[in-house]
């Protein structure tokens, strides 16, 4: 994990009638953030957190994470750990549920290897082509591919 310039994916999940814990958004009586739980990485933080509350009953209203089609990325070639940028503008988030996401690649979030989401499809599998991985879709997104994703990290 490299601390400070985390680089990589963020998320963001929205419940109804659940509050998540700890906050982790803007402090309680912003307009529409009181169940608010944000994330710097997707496969350590929100993926895990959100399977977890789900499980436990909770429903998602919303979940955005980064959308790298609505960003101009670049990954320096110069440096050793390749890493996505962290944008965190609103307009550079879109409905995680209707993205494709890049696994497996040689590209690390925040804590290492991560979900690289994506609008649209061409430019996950360029994406896959150009740094290695496979694209998939939300609904494989589940508690086994998280789990070998953060293993896969540890080596």
């Amino acid at each position: 994990m490299v601390i400070g310039d985390h680089g990589g994916p963020n998320g963001q999940v929205f419940y109804t009638d659940t509050e998540p814990e700890p906050r982790q958004g803007p402090v309680q009586g912003s307009e529409g953030t009181e169940n608010l739980a944000w994330f710097h990485t997707l496969a350590h933080g929100l993926f895990p957190y959100h399977l977890n509350l789900v499980a436990d009953g909770a429903e998602a209203t919303a979940v955005y994470v980064t959308d790298y089609s609505r960003v101009d990325w670049e990954i320096p070639e110069d440096t050793e750990r390749k890493k996505m940028p962290a944008p965190t503008a609103p307009d550079t988030f879109a409905d995680a549920t209707g993205l494709r996401y890049v696994i497996e690649s040689d590209v690390m979030g925040g804590m290492g290897p991560d979900l690289m989401p994506f609008s649209e499809p061409s430019e996950a599998e360029s994406f896959a082509d150009n740094y290695g991985g496979r694209t998939i879709g939300y609904d494989d997104i589940d508690r086994s591919l998280v789990d070998g994703i953060q293993m896969t990290g540890m080596n």
